[in-house]
């Protein structure tokens, strides 16, 4: 299968302090990998390891200092950013008066979309993720799961052709939870990429085709989880 993503070479380095005194801290060290297309691909490491770092060059929002990133044979540069990238931090920030249909149609906004196709979006992002009876809910009152659910309809705004999730839906069993799995396993079906970031491996292998383990900035295994090899095997 053609690759969908290609990452050569990543470095980042993050300084701190006066010029004169600057502290150096390596966040990724020559990362490299390959993603095929219509992949879940877990990305595994302790605080500090560098998921943030990598998810965020990714996602055109933060530049390395050397290195190739390219999505679906586009490259990404300082200057341009291929379409379609959606990107969902831990936890993502939203207007705490907004109820849960407001702060997605506020996020629809940022979307080249036209009034309709917006609210039809966030009408199917709600009842994708199981929130539509949650719509009129202020996101002050939302449970920490129903949070990551809202982060996930977040994500599936704008028609993504990858979803890049910063342990977004980590912690709250939701990746143990039928629909959100049938829900991820479906957009794969539908060519999407999925990069889902944990602590752990433990709530990846059920779902993600491959595991990348990132230590201290570098790449120290990617193999293919158990949902791969037994798709290999009966595939």
């Amino acid at each position: 299968m053609q690759s969908a993503l290609s990452v050569r070479g990543l470095n980042k380095t993050y300084h701190a302090g006066p010029r004169s005194r600057a502290v150096a801290t390596p966040a990724l060290r020559d990362v490299s990998f390959e993603v095929r297309g219509g992949e879940i691909v877990g990305l595994v490491g302790q605080p500090g390891a560098g998921k943030s770092s990598l998810l965020l060059c990714l996602a055109g929002l933060l530049r390395p200092d050397s290195g190739t990133i390219s999505w679906f044979g586009e490259q990404l540069t300082e200057h341009h950013v291929p379409v379609g990238l959606s990107y969902v931090p831990q936890r993502a920030g939203y207007y705490s008066f907004l109820t849960v249909r407001e702060a997605l149609e506020y996020y629809a906004t940022l979307h080249d979309l036209s009034s309709a196709n917006r609210a039809s979006q966030v009408e199917l992002a709600l009842r994708d993720v199981c929130l539509h009876v949650h719509a009129t809910r202020r996101v002050s009152s939302l449970s920490p799961s129903l949070l990551q659910r809202l982060g996930l309809a977040q994500a599936l705004i704008g028609s993504p052709r990858a979803i890049l999730l910063d342990e977004t839906l980590c912690g709250q069993g939701l990746l143990f939870d039928r629909d959100v799995v049938a829900l991820l396993t479906g957009l794969t079906r539908r060519g999407i990429n999925i990069i889902l970031a944990a602590p752990n491996p433990v709530e990846l292998h059920r779902i993600a085709a491959s595991v990348i383990n990132i230590v201290e900035g570098r790449v120290v295994a990617a193999r293919q989880s158990a949902v791969a090899r037994v798709a290999e095997r009966f595939g």
